[in-house]
């Protein structure tokens, strides 16, 4: 995502997704809920010159901790358990146990097979205690798991292009590679290769499969930490983003439904690209928080985060998720955005109004300048009125935040 009003973007996604977030977290909807909207209505503003000019502030969902606001916390000397003390307050930060996994989709790879490029000591195995050390050589382009019956199949690709199996004595249960080096060269499709630490397995899914990374927790985060902010940005910023994605991480893992499973590689979860996305001073941060999470409670903390909060934080239905104002996110720059709407766009998306008279926001959720983010906003027209969610109008226009006002 990028943006003029920006630096630089603070999550190169993160709609970044769910509650209207151009930066949000999955799991946002399920468990995050607004808090209750104000009763006072904005008064309907007609279009001006054929439409409507919409004023807005922050990049995302506002829930948690804001990206630019660590940034700006750390120039005012804050460290990173001060940032994340501000931002999920009433909370501690303790330790996760030594050799920590996670269990991570490769999205990508997404042809119901696993290949890897053949490497040192390259291993099958099942999750049965059978293994077999992989060949290496000319002979042996890449490697490959399929789906086979209930089973899996193991082959090799030649020079020629073809691919020649070759048997094992492992059993139907899940197969998985892994190397002596620890570092896996996966094959994509289209045959783009990125290297991933840990190993790989191919999941069952029906008659097919899908590639999972089991990684140690730690590596994880060093991938996670650079995708989702720029490690230029103040140290103290950057060790704050690790431990909120490493907290996440461990959230997902404890509270989440995927099967086969922890966590996806996406900005639906949080964005990992294996070894390629690391940096040293995303290594440097992380190592500085080895095995810190945040906890509330004695348990893992949801820990969302969002690019800009636009200066004030959104509440949720978690003690540690509240509203409250944000003296650091403007502090780097502005987050103040503006968006021209026509009156014909707002038409062509809610057709059933006919010409658009009027735009009228009913109800917002408090926190933030206007009277907060808009939670619902009527849309008048000739031939009737309609009443939309802040985060789908939000959608609809492709504008930053629901935290806007209709000028």
């Amino acid at each position: 995502m990028s943006s003029s009003t920006l630096l630089a973007p603070a999550s190169p996604s993160r709609l970044r997704h769910l509650l209207g977030g151009v930066v949000t977290l999955g799991m946002t909807a399920t468990l995050a809920l607004v808090s209750a909207p104000t009763a006072a209505a904005d008064t309907a503003v007609a279009p001006h010159d054929g439409g409507f000019t919409i004023k807005g502030a922050g990049w995302g969902h506002g829930h948690g901790m804001s990206q630019y606001g660590a940034y700006g916390a750390a120039t005012k000397g804050k460290r990173y358990d001060q940032i994340l003390s501000f931002y999920y307050p009433g909370t501690h930060l303790d330790p996760t146990p030594a050799g920590t996994k996670l269990r991570v989709l490769v999205s990508a790879d997404d042809d119901g097979s696993l290949r890897v490029k053949p490497a040192a000591g390259l291993t099958v195995r099942d999750t049965s205690g059978h293994s077999a050390t992989l060949p290496t050589g000319s002979a042996y382009v890449s490697w490959r798991i399929s789906r086979s019956g209930s089973g899996y199949r193991l082959s090799y690709r030649t020079k020629a292009g073809t691919y020649k199996t070759r048997s094992t004595n492992l059993t139907s249960s899940t197969w998985s590679f892994s190397s002596s080096s620890k570092v896996l060269r996966l094959i994509l499709p289209g045959a783009r290769v990125k290297p991933y630490r840990g190993s790989m397995a191919l999941v069952k899914r029906g008659s097919s499969g899908r590639t999972v990374n089991t990684v140690a927790l730690e590596d994880y985060v060093r991938s996670v930490v650079p995708a989702e902010m720029p490690t230029s940005w103040a140290i103290a910023a950057v060790q704050a983003q690790a431990v909120a994605a490493r907290s996440y991480a461990v959230r997902l893992r404890d509270f989440g439904s995927y099967a086969g499973y922890d966590i996806c590689d996406t900005t639906s979860c949080q964005v990992y690209g294996g070894q390629a996305t690391e940096s040293a001073r995303g290594d440097a941060a992380v190592k500085a928080t080895a095995r810190k999470i945040v906890t509330y409670g004695g348990k893992v903390a949801l820990t969302q985060f969002a690019s800009s909060n636009g200066g004030a934080t959104a509440a949720s239905n978690l003690p540690y998720l509240t509203a409250r104002t944000d003296p650091y996110d403007g502090v780097v720059q502005s987050q103040a955005w503006s968006l021209r709407v026509s009156a014909a766009s707002v038409q062509r998306q809610w057709p059933s109004v006919g010409t658009v008279r009027k735009l009228q926001v009913t109800a917002r959720d408090g926190s933030g300048r206007w009277g907060g983010r808009v939670t619902t906003i009527k849309v008048i027209g000739s031939s009737g009125t309609v009443s939309v969610a802040g985060s789908t109008f939000q959608s609809r226009f492709g504008m930053k935040s629901t935290l806007f006002d209709v000028g």
